[in-house]
C-alpha cells in the first residue's frame, strides 16, 4: 500500500466527517431561500423612539450624506447620534453641523467598532435611556431609504427583539469587486437571513443597518470582545432567547470595496472575528443544543462554518491527490478534476444568477459579476485558512470616498 495514498485518504476522511454535517445543514437551509419570503406579522401599533447611532472614524467625506438621508425619513420619533471614534479629521464638526449629537472618543489602545459601540450605546443608556426605546446602528458610509425607520418600527411591532435591514449597494458598478460584493450581500439576504426567518430560526446581524430594543441588552449593556461585534451580538441575543428578524422593506445602501486587496483585508477580519467567537461561546451554544434548541444548533453551524470553509482547501487538495495516487483513477484523474472544477464554477454562477433573479434584479448589467462570483467564493477558502493559521487581531478601518447621495441610489429601486 502506498503510504502517501493512505495519508491522503485518512486526511480526506477526517476532514469530510467534520465538513459533511455542516454542508448538509447548509443545503437544507439554503433550499428554504427558494420559497417566497415570509411577510412580517405586525401585531402592535407602538411608535418606537429610535436613537440612531452612527460609528465613524475619519468619515468626513461620507457622513454628511448619511445624516442627510436620515433627516429625510418619513418617521418622526428619532434622533441622530454620532460616535466620532479617534478622529483626526472634521467628522465631528460635519456631524454637528448636520444636526447630530456627537460623542467624541479617544483611545488609541482600544480601537475598533466594537469599542465605539460600547462607548456610544452605554452612554445612551446612562444619559438618554428614558428618552428612547430602541437603537438603530449605521456605519458612516451608509445611506437610508426614506421608509427605513418606518419599516424597522413595523419589524419591532412584529415581535422582533432585533431587526435587520435590507442591505443594498450604492456603488455596484465601481468595479467587478463591488459587483460581486453586491451579489454576495443579496445572497446572504435571500439564502441566509430570509431562509432562517422562513424556517422559524433567528437571523444574524450583518454589521450595520440594524435596530434593537434597548430592553434586549439587559443590565450589562453592550458587551462584545471580538473583531466581529455583529456576530457576537447576534450570538448573545439568540442565546438569550431573543428573535432577530430580517426587515426586507427596510432598505439601506452600503459602500462596498472596489479594490480586491481591500476586499481580502475586510474578509480576513470577518474570518478572524468569527474564529474568536468559537472559544467565547461554543460551550454555551452546545449546552443549548443538547437541550433541544434548534436555534442554537443553527448557531453551532454558523460558528463552525468558518473552520469548515478554511479546511475545505486541504480537503480538496488531499481528495485530488487521492485520485491521482489511486491506480483505478490515476489515468482519468485530470479529467475528473477538470469536470469538478467546471461544475463548481457553474454552481457558483448559478447561485449568483438565482440570487439576482429571486431578488428581482436586472441580470444583464450584472453579467460580469455573475461570471466572476466564483472567484469571490473560492478565495473565501484561502482567507478562512489564513485566519485559522494566523489569527491577527488588529482592527484596520476601510477608507470611504463615495459621494453618492440617497437621491442617486433610491430612485433606481
Amino acid at each position: 500500500m502506498n503510504p502517501a495514498l493512505e495519508i491522503c485518504k485518512w486526511i480526506t476522511i477526517i476532514l469530510s466527517v467534520y465538513s459533511m454535517p455542516i454542508m448538509i445543514w447548509l443545503a437544507i437551509t439554503t433550499l428554504a431561500g427558494l420559497r417566497r419570503p415570509r411577510a412580517l406579522c405586525v401585531t402592535g401599533k407602538e411608535q418606537y423612539r429610535f436613537a440612531v447611532l452612527i460609528c465613524a472614524r475619519n468619515e468626513e467625506n461620507v457622513i454628511g450624506n448619511l445624516i442627510d438621508s436620515l433627516k429625510k425619513q418619513d418617521y418622526q420619533k428619532y434622533h441622530i447620534f454620532v460616535v466620532a471614534d479617534n478622529c483626526t479629521d472634521q467628522t465631528a464638526r460635519v456631524a454637528q453641523a448636520c444636526g447630530a449629537t456627537v460623542f467624541e472618543r479617544f483611545n488609541e489602545e482600544k480601537k475598533g467598532k466594537g469599542y465605539a459601540l460600547h462607548f456610544g450605546i452605554n452612554r445612551l443608556l446612562n444619559e438618554y435611556a428614558d428618552q428612547y426605546d430602541a437603537v438603530c446602528v449605521f456605519d458612516a458610509d451608509n445611506l437610508a431609504a426614506p421608509t427605513f425607520l418606518t419599516e424597522m418600527n413595523c419589524a419591532l411591532n412584529a415581535g422582533a427583539d432585533v431587526a435587520l435591514g435590507y442591505r443594498d449597494t450604492k456603488n455596484i458598478h465601481d468595479s467587478w469587486v463591488s459587483e460581486v460584493y453586491s451579489i454576495y450581500w443579496l445572497m446572504l439576504q435571500r439564502f441566509y437571513y430570509t431562509a432562517r426567518h422562513t424556517l422559524g430560526f433567528s437571523s444574524m446581524v450583518g454589521g450595520t443597518g440594524f435596530a434593537f430594543r434597548l430592553s434586549a441588552l439587559g443590565e450589562e449593556g453592550w458587551t462584545t470582545y471580538s473583531l466581529t461585534e455583529d456576530v457576537e451580538f447576534s450570538i448573545q441575543q439568540i442565546l438569550k432567547g431573543h428573535t432577530i428578524i430580517p426587515a426586507r422593506k427596510a432598505v439601506f445602501y452600503d459602500e462596498q470595496p472596489a479594490d480586491y486587496s481591500v476586499s481580502v483585508k475586510q474578509r480576513y477580519r470577518w474570518m478572524v472575528g468569527g474564529m474568536q467567537c468559537i472559544p467565547l461561546y461554543f460551550s454555551k451554544i452546545m449546552k443549548n443544543v443538547f437541550r433541544g434548541n434548534l436555534k442554537a444548533l443553527d448557531l453551532a453551524w454558523y460558528i463552525l462554518f468558518i473552520p469548515a470553509t478554511g479546511l475545505a482547501l486541504p480537503l480538496n487538495v488531499t481528495a485530488v491527490l487521492t485520485l491521482f495516487l489511486t491506480p483505478a483513477f490515476s489515468q482519468s484523474a485530470a479529467l475528473i478534476v477538470g469536470i469538478l472544477c467546471v461544475f463548481n464554477w457553474s454552481l457558483a454562477m448559478l447561485v449568483a444568477f438565482l440570487t439576482l433573479r429571486l431578488e428581482h434584479r436586472k441580470i444583464r448589467p450584472m453579467t460580469r459579476g455573475i461570471w466572476l462570483y466564483p472567484i469571490f467564493l473560492l478565495t473565501m477558502m484561502f482567507i478562512a485558512l489564513g485566519a485559522m493559521l494566523r489569527p491577527r487581531t488588529e482592527w484596520v478601518p476601510i477608507a470611504h470616498q463615495s459621494k453618492y447621495k440617497i437621491e442617486d441610489v433610491d430612485a433606481g429601486t
